[in-house]
């Protein structure tokens, strides 16, 4: 049964594709600790936060305004200036990246780099045209935008294990996608990772949407589930079942990516910058394998180049974020990937993922998961996991 409530509305109205392109990052509405979710995605309305700098300055921008910088352009001291599309706010999820930066890894090969946070209509095709150069996103949103023309491609994976899960309360027997049936389960709405997450459980569990009450909660997942208004919830995994185990709430965790697990998070840029500026891509890549790999290798001191870098990913209660870029480091590694560079994009992911998404509806044209991704610019040399 559906019950799509849109109780707690936060964003435009449209097609589902188009939400799913532009929707999925608006994932800190609503949460009072300031831990944003993983970026799965790419909607972005712009707040830039400069190369080490300090509190981002906000200034939305329309689709298509211009504001945000080309690939590779000229930038001082005969450095080029790129800019670097992350997520809704400055969060710990993004720390490879403060890390390269903090670390000197983009200097070093020449690139000075620009933060960008927010939204920023029509995301998917700015990256396509290369007026904005490189930006995070999800593998299943690479997949969605090919599939609608936009040429964007997965240079480097950061997430080998897609972050999302339904949380439920101890008691409610929700342990298997099968137990999904006749609960209520909330969702932020029909966008983003979430929404593609609760239908890959769905799909496993040989359910569809009217066999379970759908409601639609927002961003409010850690009060829907405290307060017993909803069986079940989807959430980002590193973030609300941290907050809520350190409030005391008992939880059964069910994970996405240990029944499904599609292809997630990663480095885009155009095809069009890979053919004509390659010299640039390869330096960006390198400089995110490095920052990969200091993370996993040491997270407090990420933790440290994060809060130097973007302060406001401190939040509220700096333990809190801590933990929370400790649980990241787990979605960040994977047996499937053991052995291979930092930065690698598994190939047997992405044509998972296109065929779930193929057998969901969620695109209607077969994409060749091989050009969604390159592993051309991931270099050994930067370490392995």
């Amino acid at each position: 049964m559906k019950v799509y409530t849109n109780k707690f509305p936060i964003g435009r109205t449209g097609p589902l594709l188009a939400l799913i392109l532009l929707l999925s990052l608006l994932v800190a509405c609503g949460d009072s600790t300031g831990t944003a979710v993983p970026a799965a995605t790419t909607t972005q309305a712009v707040v830039t936060t400069q190369a080490a700098t300090t509190a981002p300055q906000a200034a939305t921008t329309q689709a298509g305004s211009g504001t945000t910088a080309a690939a590779a352009t000229p930038a001082s001291g005969n450095r080029q200036a790129v800019t670097l599309a992350l997520s809704y706010i400055p969060d710990v999820q993004f720390a490879p990246y403060y890390v390269a930066q903090d670390k000197g890894y983009f200097s070093q090969e020449g690139l000075e780099v620009t933060f960008q946070h927010g939204t920023i209509d029509n995301m998917m095709a700015l990256v396509g045209q290369g007026k904005i150069g490189f930006a995070l996103a999800s593998g299943d949103e690479v997949i969605q935008a090919r599939a609608g023309g936009i040429p964007v491609k997965t240079v480097a994976t950061q997430y080998q294990k897609y972050p999302v899960a339904l949380a439920s309360l101890k008691g409610k027997g929700i342990t298997t996608p099968a137990s999904l049936k006749g609960k209520t389960i909330g969702i932020p709405g029909q966008f983003g990772s979430t929404y593609i997450g609760f239908k890959a459980l769905l799909a496993a569990g040989k359910l569809t949407e009217e066999d379970v009450k759908v409601v639609t909660i927002g961003f409010t997942q850690r009060e829907a589930l405290s307060q017993s208004k909803v069986d079940g919830a989807m959430v980002y995994s590193m973030n609300e079942p941290v907050q809520l185990a350190r409030a005391g709430v008992a939880l059964d965790i069910l994970e996405v990516s240990g029944i499904n697990n599609l292809a997630s998070v990663g480095l885009i840029t155009s095809e069009n910058t890979i053919s004509t500026n390659p010299q640039v891509v390869q330096k960006m890549t390198r400089a995110v394998q490095r920052g990969i790999r200091d993370t996993l290798a040491n997270p407090d001191a990420a933790f440290d180049s994060t809060v130097k870098v973007a302060p406001d990913a401190m939040g509220t209660n700096p333990d809190l974020q801590r933990q929370v870029l400790k649980e990241t480091l787990k979605f960040m590694v994977s047996d499937s990937v053991k052995g291979q560079p930092y930065g690698y994009t598994d190939p047997k992911l992405w044509q998972s993922s296109q065929q779930f998404l193929l057998e969901t509806k969620l695109i209607r044209t077969q994409v060749d998961p091989a050009t969604a991704f390159t592993n051309e610019f991931i270099k050994a040399e930067e370490g392995k996991y």
